[in-house]
């Protein structure tokens, strides 16, 4: 079997599986007040780090975010004056869409993306490159990223960061068993430590313009935790357990940021 026939097997099978997984979300919106929480720091990041635009032409590699809940795209729509959002899954690009007419969601698999070279100025990809079952699909990845940017295009990216020992732990112990304890809510994929990752940025020929640790909380606890809140508590102590949760990224100013922070996250530019 030719390797693009592979390759578009595998997709096939990918588009499945988050095709029951963005279904059972919608219907049962587990873990809200843990995606608020997730997408004000991923906003955060962004507004930190988009800041010289207005951007031309902007990528998101996954449109999850947006699919459940409120997402980065109000953020981006404020930093670039087009925005193409793609997804493997075709029912996680109609909800997003649904959700945000003006969004170009497009079904694609990110190991081969539908899009000429220097097509983008920005390319934003959060916890993307973390759900594959392979190292090596992590650098395709990022070489077909290398490819579509424009030079001097930057590139935001995050990936759960193997150097916290609760991810090293994770990923060492069998899916079924996580799942079964709830401990994850979908599959988790292979990662690189912080400093192997910047490593392989470099290796596909990007700049390293800055790099960051975030999700300094305890990662488990914290969504346990924000379930119960969820579910029991008030508005205003939802507000407050989440201002708790945010003030836990000043973690990130410490030496052991690498090994607090659940995801590294970087800045890298296509000389």
């Amino acid at each position: 079997m030719a390797l693009a026939e592979v390759n578009r097997e595998t997709a096939q099978a990918r588009a499945r599986y988050w095709d029951r997984v963005v279904d059972s979300w919608i219907q049962r919106r587990p873990d809200a007040l843990w995606r608020a929480h997730s997408d004000a720091l991923n906003s955060a990041l962004l507004a930190r780090w988009l800041t010289s635009l207005p951007h031309g032409r902007l990528l998101k590699t996954d449109l999850f975010d947006e699919a459940v809940a409120e997402g980065m795209y109000p953020l981006l729509q404020r930093r670039a004056r087009t925005i193409v959002g793609i997804d493997v899954s075709p029912k996680v690009v109609r909800a997003a869409g649904f959700r945000y007419p003006l969004l170009g969601a497009v079904a694609a698999d990110v190991l081969q993306l539908p899009f000429r070279s220097g097509q983008f100025d920005a390319i934003v990809s959060i916890s993307t490159l973390d759900h594959f079952d392979s190292l090596d699909k992590i650098g395709v990845t990022l070489t077909e990223l290398y490819r579509i940017l424009a030079p001097g295009g930057i590139l935001i990216v995050t990936l759960d960061n193997g150097s916290n020992p609760f991810v090293a732990l994770r990923n060492r112990l069998p899916y079924p068993l996580l799942r079964s304890l709830r401990m994850v809510p979908y599959r988790m994929g292979a990662t690189y430590t912080g400093k192997s990752f910047l490593g392989l940025l470099r290796s596909c020929s990007f700049e390293i313009l800055d790099v960051t640790y975030t999700v300094h909380c305890p990662r488990f606890a914290a969504a346990v935790t924000s379930r119960v809140v969820q579910r029991f508590a008030s508005v205003q102590t939802r507000a407050r357990f989440l201002g708790w949760l945010g003030k836990l990224e000043r973690l990130d100013q410490l030496p052991t940021r690498a090994l607090t922070g659940h995801f590294v996250a970087a800045l890298a530019k296509k000389p």
